[in-house]
């Protein structure tokens, strides 16, 4: 980004900040501190459990490495991965119920406003929930001696597992906005200096 183009984004910045209702920002203010304090300690908890499933994997690993693939389906820890996958569908349920009820407590101006993200966000539950309950039918079609299906059956489960990681990610990723919206943005003035960063790459 160029000094002029900067100057832009700067001039625009202040802008916005001197129009937009100072009322209307301590409410937005609000609203994020009280979403903020709610989906704490579920992002938390999901971390947690992120962490026991990337511990899992490493073990996974480990086993493959030994030159056994198929043990990784005789050890039990594929259950325990659909364990860990059901409990973090808990979370992220929790999450997107919290979400829906902090963006109708926002202004539709608000950049944090994003109500498709609730769509995008149910969509990826839906798809990980069926995802995790077939891992049941993987491992029981997973033949000891076979082992290019037993390969492939690791790589369906490595897979699934980084969706359900995924799900920490999002957690963090609806926060992003906290920043356009300290700055006074709204959504008009992030949508016109995308549209005009966008021109100037072409």
């Amino acid at each position: 980004m160029n000094i002029f183009k900067k100057a832009s984004l700067l001039v625009a910045m202040t802008t916005a900040i001197t129009t937009m209702s100072f009322a209307v920002l301590a409410s937005n203010q609000a609203a994020i501190d009280a979403f903020e304090a709610k989906t704490k300690p579920i992002a938390q908890d999901a971390k947690v459990l992120s962490d026991k499933q990337l511990v899992l994997m490493q073990e996974f690993n480990q086993l493959m490495d030994s030159g056994n693939a198929s043990a990784v389906f005789q050890s039990g820890k594929v259950q325990e991965l659909q364990a860990l996958g059901e409990q973090t569908l808990v979370q992220a349920r929790l999450f997107v119920k919290k979400y829906e009820q902090f963006l109708s407590q926002l202004p539709e101006t608000s950049t944090c406003y994003m109500p498709e993200n609730v769509t995008e966000y149910n969509n990826l539950i839906d798809e990980v929930s069926a995802n995790n309950q077939s891992l049941s039918e993987l491992s029981a079609t997973v033949s000891p001696g076979d082992e290019a299906g037993v390969t492939m059956a690791l790589l369906n489960v490595q897979m699934h597992a980084g969706r359900v990681s995924s799900f920490v990610q999002m957690f963090q990723l609806v926060k992003m906005c906290y920043i356009t919206e300290a700055m006074g943005y709204t959504k008009q003035d992030v949508e016109r200096m995308e549209a005009e960063e966008g021109g100037d790459e072409l």
